[in-house]
């Protein structure tokens, strides 16, 4: 089980790094390095082969500022032995056990919208490969026809764009159903902590037959979440079907 800060880590990594740590897909990569920028004051993620990690480097920070014009090859510059403090750790391990645990169509509708996405992203890549790639780094016999294909480019990538954006809502809204800590809104009382989780029904029904009638009453009055937004169109270009109505990444 993540708890909230492990659930919002592997949210702000993106849907689509979140969604191939929790289907097990980041362990199967030879070479994994890299980190982003974080919300949080001072802090950065940072992630490799084994885990991701939320680092706070204020301490770093401000032991730079003390260096001010010092230069950066001489002196002993103690900042350059300083190590950032983990404060949020997760390992991929540990999302690949939390995804095993998720609903079993929950995990089919991010491979889903996964392979859409990369199969527009194929698609599309093929249909540039064909024509040459982008208009402007080809030559063309007339100005005419530099404007035609030009046009009919931009028509066809603007479509291009518009059904991976879409992909992209639908697979964050799949995120968030199988990152639940990762919304804003807090828990009214345990018993709605507990029905935020996967495979916790056991656990639910236990909590509510050793409530308190305070806790009782508390939970009635909590409010419901509003249904989901039914799916719209998907117009991709290339891959993407009406019939495919399998909630969103």
């Amino acid at each position: 089980m993540l708890n909230r800060d492990q659930q919002q880590l592997l949210g702000a990594l993106g849907t689509g790094m979140a969604s191939d740590a929790l289907l097990d897909r980041l362990r199967r990569r030879g070479t994994l390095e890299g980190g982003r920028s974080s919300s949080r004051a001072g802090c950065w993620i940072n992630y490799n082969r084994d885990a991701v990690r939320l680092e706070d480097h204020s301490e770093i920070y401000v032991a730079l500022r003390a260096a001010g014009a010092e230069s950066p090859t001489g002196g002993e510059q103690p900042w350059r032995r300083m190590k950032p403090t983990v404060v949020v750790k997760v390992t991929w391990a540990e999302a690949a056990a939390y995804g095993a645990s998720l609903p079993p169509e929950l995990r089919d509708e991010l491979t889903t919208l996964d392979r859409a996405e990369r199969d527009e992203n194929q698609a599309w890549w093929n249909y540039s490969n064909e024509r040459g790639g982008w208009p402007h780094r080809r030559r063309f016999n007339s100005d005419a026809e530099h404007q035609r294909v030009q046009a009919e480019w931009d028509i066809v990538y603007g479509k291009h764009i518009r059904a991976l954006g879409a992909l992209w809502e639908r697979q964050k809204a799949a995120i968030s159903r199988a990152l639940p800590l990762t919304v804003d809104d807090e828990p009214v009382d345990l018993l709605e902590l507990l029905d935020q989780q996967p495979a916790a029904q056991d656990a639910v029904a236990s909590a509510r037959a050793a409530s308190t009638p305070v806790l009782q009453a508390a939970a009635l009055q909590r409010t419901t979440g509003g249904a989901r937004p039914p799916d719209t169109a998907d117009g991709c270009l290339f891959t993407m079907r009406a019939a495919d109505s399998a909630p969103g990444r």
